[in-house]
């Protein structure tokens, strides 16, 4: 069984990466120090969006300290923010197409290992391999357990849940790329962080199966039960989880699942308990169960209230052109020549920012309006207003039809626009596009 090479999944928290490196570092009886480590760094600024989701210091940490901590091993630093997805797929094309390796072991920056980490993916690997159909594997424990597990139950080999600190068999991924390749066609090529969750949910919806979350991770373990492939973790804790800020989660919920008090196993336990193929079936089956169930009772709960983010440097169209004019300037444009130069050609949130910054847009307060030439700012709120206000300042649908009931002909186009662009989150979405 050749040395498993190791790609190291990072973003923008330098001191939790250099406490993931330094347990990768200290990993014993694995050949640590003869193993290939690749760091693939992501960047700050979105390569679809242009919103800057890290400051280019935190991503220049980051490689300073693999550097540090691998002087030997290369870095793959993306030529722009491209997200989670965008991110495994390059490391996975590179370890599987370039490197052409049978199987490759992934961590993230907030999963500490214990010494015996790697040495245990190793033996599951070896075991792995022999049953033929599995795929992923991992050993960071079933973390709902009591910090004491029973003989039995520590030597217990379980359903695997995130893909955390997890080896995958290049075989596999072959096959589970293809079967993913619908859901990548929806998120590749867009900002990750404001995928379209609802054409992910309703690819699920017309397949009759369906995940809980609209991630790659979760597409990714769909794929895994349609193709009958298992994904499998030790039950014995051989790493701590310190991801107790982020995307999803707050300290408050990682208390409550009991992340807190995982003590990491620091010694092997080589034999495992291995399921046999019965029992591997059964476990297959079950997540097919579960994923058909999710469909079928859970999927409208899942889309409902969705509010469907729209990428700020998508070219404008004649009513995002339209709308900036009638929201912000109260009147049409003057010419058709303003959409003849823009639709289609002009991101909409430089030609929103344009409209802003003009002396026009910071003179209204003290302007007086021609009703000749303007309309009356303090017209009711029409449902198009709102949608529109919506697409072009806060870049995303609205989010519920209450907006629409509590606005449309009752608040004053002014104020409505005036009401959002005061938001918190008008502030956040414009205080991070670099256009």
């Amino acid at each position: 069984m050749s040395l498993a090479p190791i790609a190291v999944m990072s973003f923008r928290r330098p001191d939790k990466l250099d406490g993931v490196l330094a347990s990768l570092k200290a990993q014993v009886d694995c050949e640590i120090e003869r193993r290939e480590v690749h760091l693939f760094q992501d960047n700050a600024v979105n390569r679809y969006s242009r919103m800057r989701y890290a400051e280019d210091e935190q991503v220049a940490a980051c490689v300073e300290v693999f550097k540090r901590q691998f002087p030997k091993g290369r870095v793959h630093l993306a030529d722009g923010n491209i997200g989670v997805c965008e991110n495994f797929e390059r490391a996975e094309n590179f370890l599987f197409d370039e490197l052409k390796a049978d199987c490759a072991y992934f961590f993230e920056d907030d999963l500490v290992l214990s010494p015996a980490y790697v040495r245990m993916l190793d033996v599951m690997q070896h075991k792995a391999q022999q049953s033929g159909n599995i795929a992923y594997f991992a050993c960071y424990g079933d973390y709902y357990s009591p910090p004491s597990l029973s003989e039995d139950r520590a030597r217990a080999v379980i359903p695997l849940d995130h893909h955390w600190g997890f080896g995958l068999f290049g075989k596999h991924r072959a096959a589970i790329r293809k079967a993913i390749q619908p859901y990548l066609d929806i998120v590749m090529g867009n900002d990750y962080t404001r995928r379209n969750h609802r054409a992910v949910y309703d690819m699920y919806a017309a397949l009759g199966s369906c995940p809980r979350g609209s991630s790659q991770d979760a597409a990714k373990a769909h794929a895994c039960a349609r193709l009958g492939l298992w994904r499998c973790n030790t039950a014995l804790p051989f790493a701590r989880y310190t991801g107790d800020v982020g995307a999803h989660m707050d300290k408050e919920l990682f208390e409550k699942i009991g992340f807190s008090r995982v003590t990491a196993q620091e010694t092997p336990v080589t034999d495992l308990a291995w399921p046999s193929k019965p029992e591997v079936r059964g476990y297959i089956e079950e997540q097919r169960a579960l994923f058909r169930r999710i469909a079928e009772t859970e999927i409208d709960d899942l889309r409902r209230g969705l509010g469907r983010y729209l990428n700020p440097m998508r070219p404008c169209t004649q009513t995002d052109i339209e709308y900036a004019y009638r929201l912000l300037l109260h009147r049409v444009p003057e010419t058709d020549e303003i959409y003849q130069r823009h639709a289609g050609k002009t991101p909409v949130a430089v030609y929103v920012r344009s409209i802003l910054s003009s002396q026009e847009f910071k003179s209204l307060p003290e302007r007086k309006f021609d009703p000749a030439r303007h309309l009356d700012p303090l017209r009711p709120c029409t449902v198009e207003d709102i949608i529109e206000a919506y697409h072009i300042l806060m870049h995303r649908e609205a989010e519920d039809d209450g907006i629409f009931a509590r606005q449309v002909d009752k608040m004053a186009v002014w104020n409505f626009v005036a009401s959002l662009m005061a938001s918190d989150e008008f502030n956040k979405i414009w205080g991070r596009i670099v256009s």
